[in-house]
């Protein structure tokens, strides 16, 4: 039976937070956390890797709190920390004790965060395109702010195609499809109400710094980064290498942000060979 997300679909109270994920496969456990933006969900970002990394892996793919289908709690505190807690909290609830972290972007930095927090959970980690080191050679790029999405005139398939547009190198590869799944979350009026990202989201309320915790991180770490990615340059990649003490780089040209959809089957294959083989 192939994988779809209504056959995958499952909830787990997480704590205080009902947390909304997918789930599939046997063997080690993977956890998947996707990125934060307008009408960010985790299908949106790893559905094209579902099939493959569950084969190998008890994969789950979360909605971060506030986004999908997860609850839209108030958030006090760092947003980092708070998801953190969560995931922990969910594991627990699943009766995981440890469990592989594979996360893009605002899900990289929960996965640094948790292997900070709660070394004894994380098992190895996959870091891609995250916040969490510093720039080395260049100032961080501007990058088009996602609150005004929401401004303005509003929501729009074309505003959406615009910021989806910056976190790929081939432009190609977004299809009305695929414009119109992310456009269509964004405007769910409870993630327009409640989600960090969404037109009610705190001002001001970002992602806490993690550059001087990194060297406390003990799990085996892969960095991965597309060297054409609009947000953040390569080089905090680097300033990652240099500061975890288990830590490799995978630098991909002629890709952006999201290398789980551009590079899908070259992504699966060191994802995989990664967390599988002895180090």
């Amino acid at each position: 039976m192939p994988l779809t997300r209504e056959n995958t679909s499952r909830f787990v109270q997480a704590g205080a937070t009902k947390v909304h994920y997918h789930e599939a496969g046997s063997g080690p456990v993977l956890l998947c956390i996707h990125g934060g933006a307008p009408g960010a969900f985790g299908w949106g970002n790893f559905g094209r890797n579902f099939e493959a990394l569950s084969r190998h892996f008890r994969t789950l793919i979360v909605d971060l709190p506030g986004y999908g289908k997860s609850g839209k709690p108030e958030i006090e505190g760092p947003r980092t920390s708070f998801y953190a807690q969560v995931f922990r909290d969910m594991l627990g609830a699943l009766d995981i004790s440890s469990t592989h972290v594979l996360g893009l972007a605002t899900g990289g930095s929960v996965g640094l965060k948790m292997a900070i927090d709660y070394p004894h959970v994380v098992e190895r980690l996959v870091v891609i395109n995250s916040p969490g080191g510093l720039s080395l050679f260049q100032p961080t790029p501007a990058s088009a702010a996602s609150h005004d999405y929401y401004g303005g005139e509003g929501p729009s398939m074309e505003r959406m195609r615009a910021i989806m547009e910056r976190i790929v190198y081939d432009k190609s590869v977004l299809t009305d499809d695929v414009i119109r799944e992310r456009y269509e979350a964004s405007v769910d009026p409870e993630f327009m109400a409640r989600a960090p990202e969404g037109k009610g989201g705190k001002p001001g309320q970002s992602l806490e710094p993690l550059w001087q915790d990194l060297h406390k991180i003990e799990a085996e770490t892969l960095v991965i980064w597309g060297r054409n990615n609009q947000t953040m340059n390569y080089d905090n990649a680097l300033f990652m290498l240099n500061r975890i003490p288990n830590a490799r780089v995978h630098i991909h040209g002629k890709c952006g942000l999201w290398v789980p959809f551009e590079k899908a089957a070259e992504f699966n294959q060191e994802v995989i060979g990664f967390l599988s083989v002895s180090l």
